[in-house]
């Protein structure tokens, strides 16, 4: 069993774990041979946290069909509700429910992080009458620090950078492809590119937008909805975040209209619960064992999964998930420029969920989870 000790990050406090776990909106029903776990310290300025990790991904076993993720097809059981509590005094930055879990979310996960400031649990799930392999990242995050947006290469406007790379340079412990940044862009408060793409003849836009209480909207420019910085930065505190593409699966709870049906492929959604709880959902496609999912299907999922809002991000050979430092879903395979064959593509904006520091910033992943390098 490998540990390694981190110096601790501010606002961590007594946390009561109850073994009791929730991937999406619903209760799972998988086995875990993965974990995390974080021994929180005594007191805010206490001793040194200790993470430990052990075990490979297990199996997941099947669910509903990729034609037809509804309420019949997947029923969950009701959603216990978290009990809301504090294990510290409230900062800036803290989102507005205050329903951060007070139990451990990953305890049938596949790949589990849980600290008092960061709780991810992620599910494969595989249904191979359908050859269909997807991945649900079950997300909640106490403060907004913990969600952040990065460029490839650190930079606007730098290039594309390999998202394992990517995802260890923004201290990321979940990170997956945003957008390539082709309208609108807000990272973490700044307004890096003010304009709108306006041909959304390819992707039927949307604009998803994160404030700084950790609520989000939708914008569908296919329903002709428009964008004001000037309004929506005076909302919920103001915008965190802010990107464009699309289309929009599910608005205000809702499937949307004139969603693709045919077209299968490898696809990142990313959706939203209440403020500080998200879902990111990565699907292989283009492989051997999975197809990919269309738009419909995608919407359906979403929803079957507790989202009131959902938006599909940059996907195709650009599908990456990365978790603690390593892609866990499986990218397509293609020839590049040099006519090699490679996994996967380049990726130029990252959307990342990582703990913070007193200034705001993401230590680094060593400083947080178990160097793999060192050995079992």
């Amino acid at each position: 069993m490998m540990k390694r000790y981190h110096p601790n990050i501010l606002c961590i406090g007594i946390g009561a774990l109850l073994l009791f776990g929730t991937v999406g909106c619903f209760p799972g029903d998988t086995d875990t041979e993965q974990m995390i776990e974080t021994k929180t310290p005594s007191e805010v300025g206490g001793e040194e946290t200790i993470v430990v990790a052990s075990g490979e991904p297990s199996t997941q076993a099947q669910i509903p069909g990729a034609t037809g993720f509804n309420e019949t097809d997947a029923t969950p059981n009701p959603t216990p509700e978290p009990t809301p509590f504090s294990t510290r005094p409230p900062i800036e930055g803290d989102v507005s429910t205050g329903r951060f879990p007070n139990y451990d979310t990953g305890t049938d996960a596949d790949w589990s992080y849980q600290s008092d400031e960061l709780r991810i649990a992620i599910k494969r799930h595989e249904i191979e009458e359908d050859k269909i392999t997807y991945y649900v990242a079950d997300i909640w995050i106490r403060n907004i620090s913990s969600f952040r947006m990065g460029f490839g290469h650190g930079k606007f406007n730098s290039g594309p950078e390999d998202p394992e790379q990517f995802a260890a340079r923004e201290h990321a412990i979940l990170g997956f492809s945003g957008s390539y940044n082709s309208g609108l862009v807000i990272h973490n408060g700044t307004v890096v590119k003010k304009s709108v793409e306006k041909s959304d003849i390819a992707f039927r836009s949307g604009i998803l937008i994160i404030y700084q209480d950790g609520s989000a909207k939708l914008i569908n420019r296919a329903k002709k909805e428009t964008y004001s910085y000037d309004k929506e930065n005076k909302q919920h505190g103001g915008i965190r975040h802010a990107l464009q593409f699309g289309p929009v699966l599910v608005q205000n709870g809702e499937i949307q209209e004139k969603l693709g049906t045919y077209a299968r492929q490898p696809r990142i959604i990313f959706g939203y619960c209440e403020p500080g709880h998200y879902i990111a959902v990565a699907v292989d496609g283009r492989t051997k064992k999975s197809i990919g999912m269309t738009e419909q299907e995608m919407a359906e999922l979403m929803l079957s999964l507790g989202c009131t809002d959902a938006m599909n991000l940059d996907g195709g050979y650009s599908t990456a998930m990365v978790f603690m430092g390593k892609t866990i879903n499986v990218p397509a395979q293609h020839k590049d420029g040099d006519g090699d064959i490679v996994d996967g593509r380049k990726i130029k904006d990252l959307l990342a969920f990582a703990e913070y520091d007193a200034d705001g910033n993401a230590p680094e992943l060593s400083l947080v989870t178990p160097n793999k390098t060192d050995g079992e």
